[in-house]
């Protein structure tokens, strides 16, 4: 065997001495951090990237306009059955989530064989906090955040809060906020939306990110309170002077609102930049349904110009403003088209942070990473199951690769409400200056300019011809097809026009009813009451 002589032996040492050098020195791959936000009853209208003057919204647009906005984005049409998708990645109908939310004191909660998306994310190494709103079941310790996958929790239980007192009165009355198991009483009288905007900064500034963070922010912001506090401001005087063009007062609550989310937004963002990891971090924002117009929890929210409320499947309960911002994304087309439910977000975000979908239980929600940062070719999904309502009595069905939406059986006497037109109101002109100068586009500074918000907001924004907010082409006896693509205000019923669609679609809709499981009778337990713990919402069942 030939020897290395003395300058090729020093050579090959040197050489070797380099690689194992890099190796050493190279950083690991980092995953990247995920912060989800999520606005609570958040109307299509309520952003004013999509065309409306009236509440300035300039770091959600800001968000919007340097990410990639979903304009096609679904949820589910009520809260409980939205977030139970969001986290399972599966349709509510097949564990019986779907129809009403869970009500104070009823003694329901998601099922306890079900995977989570926190709980996946903390098995690929990630640290997982929620803030904000529960809203899936927390009779039992085991059925709140923390045995849920989540390693840190501050925020409230149930489904809603009062702002500043933070007491839920949805049956039984009695405070509800929460930091992991314990009642956080010394945080009452603080405006929820800066709390929970306080504690989300918190949990960015102490993090160690030698682990990647998921962070789900749930705010109470925009649902309304309790009767006789359901719409609340930090200031009303300072609220009535900056929108003193706003007639309608609830209107005009709401606007402040808004405020107060948007302003919680910016300051998120800077806090991640602040780290320095804004670059490595997924922001996603969406409201879990739109907003209702009607009934006791009415906000005073604005879906226009679609169909619709809460609590329906017409688009203006489930169409969702959405955006995605990651500084990495390799498709730098600002609006997104396809068709994404809520579903989707745990296999995506799973794939994201490095896990195998495949060995993810079954899915109904699908990746759509490629889909969002490729930005080539169709979209994986063709269909997406928006409801089946047993006890409500109607469903809805977006079939045809996203091009027809069939309604079958009854629905809600709203499915003739358009909501509030903001442009009646004498809006002052949409202020591009703001969105530049907002916290949130400070700290991305990507280069946005003038003409591109503008280009975008045009595209953004829907125009429909004819719509007449009197007509109600839906009832018990008359199911209701309608073209996305071409009326997305959802004016004209295509039913007799293409009866194969509609045959198509209803048997698709039969074949998921198959599997639905009934959901439950929505009974308060009186042992649940918080008179007995000291006014406080707790895990009644645990005491029993």
């Amino acid at each position: 065997m030939p020897r290395l002589n003395c300058v090729t032996a020093m050579g090959f040492t040197l050489l070797l001495i380099i690689i194992l050098s890099y190796n050493a020195h190279a950083a690991p791959e980092t995953k990247p951090n995920i912060v989800l936000v999520i606005a609570d009853d958040m109307g299509w209208n309520d952003v004013s990237y999509h065309g409306s003057d009236q509440i300035p919204t300039p770091n959600i647009d800001a968000l919007a306009y340097n990410g990639q906005i979903l304009n096609r984005f679904y949820v589910q049409p009520l809260c409980t059955p939205s977030r139970a998708a969001l986290l399972t990645g599966q349709y509510p109908i097949r564990y019986g989530f779907q129809g009403l939310p869970i009500r104070s004191g009823e003694n329901r909660y998601l099922p306890l064989q079900m995977e989570t998306l926190p709980l996946k994310l903390k098995q690929l190494g990630y640290n997982t906090s929620l803030i904000g709103k529960w809203h899936l079941g927390f009779s039992y310790r085991n059925t709140t955040p923390t045995y849920r996958g989540f390693d840190y929790h501050f925020g409230y239980w149930t489904g809603l809060v009062n702002y500043f007192d933070q007491f839920n009165s949805e049956y039984y009355s009695g405070f509800d906020m929460h930091e992991n198991l314990f009642t956080a009483w010394q945080f009452q009288n603080e405006y929820v939306t800066h709390l929970l905007t306080r504690k989300s900064k918190e949990v960015i500034d102490k993090h160690n990110y030698t682990k990647p963070l998921f962070l789900m922010i749930s705010h109470l912001a925009v649902h309304a309170g309790n009767e006789g506090k359901s719409l609340e401001v930090p200031d009303i005087d300072e609220n009535n002077k900056r929108f003193h063009y706003i007639t309608d007062n609830r209107r005009r609550l709401y606007a402040g609102m808004v405020r107060e989310l948007d302003e919680s937004v910016g300051i998120i963002v800077k806090a991640l930049q602040d780290k320095g990891v804004l670059d490595n971090t997924i922001i996603i924002f969406l409201s879990d349904n739109g907003a209702p117009s009607t009934g006791i929890y009415d906000n005073a929210g604005s879906n226009w110009p679609l169909r619709g409320e809460k609590e329906t499947v017409f688009e203006g309960g489930v169409r969702s403003p959405a955006v995605v911002y990651y500084a990495k994304l390799k498709n730098k087309l600002p609006i997104n088209n396809r068709l994404m439910h809520i579903t989707d977000l745990m296999p995506t975000l799973y794939a994201v942070a490095g896990g195998d979908v495949e060995n993810l239980e079954t899915m109904d929600g699908i990746n759509q990473w490629d889909v969002i940062n490729e930005g080539e070719g169709k979209s994986v999904r063709s269909s997406a199951l928006l409801e089946i309502d047993e006890i409500g009595l109607y469903s809805g069905l977006i079939g045809y690769n996203g091009h027809f939406k069939l309604i079958n059986d009854s629905v809600l006497e709203s499915n003739g409400d358009f909501g509030y037109d903001t442009g009646h109101e004498n809006n002052p002109p949409y202020n591009v200056g703001s969105v530049l100068s907002s916290l949130t586009n400070r700290a991305i500074n990507s280069g946005l300019t003038n003409d591109k918000i503008k280009k975008i907001r045009n595209e953004l924004t829907i125009r429909c011809a004819h719509v007449d907010v009197r007509s109600k082409p839906c009832d018990a006896n008359n199911m209701c097809l309608f073209d996305l693509i071409n009326d997305p205000c959802e004016t004209t019923n295509l039913v007799k026009k293409y009866p194969h669609i509609v045959e198509k679609l209803s048997a698709e809709l039969a074949e998921y009813r198959r599997h639905l499981k009934p959901q439950s009778n929505h009974l308060c337990d009186e042992n649940s009451n918080p008179i007995r713990y000291n006014n406080t919402w707790t895990t009644w069942m645990e005491e029993q």
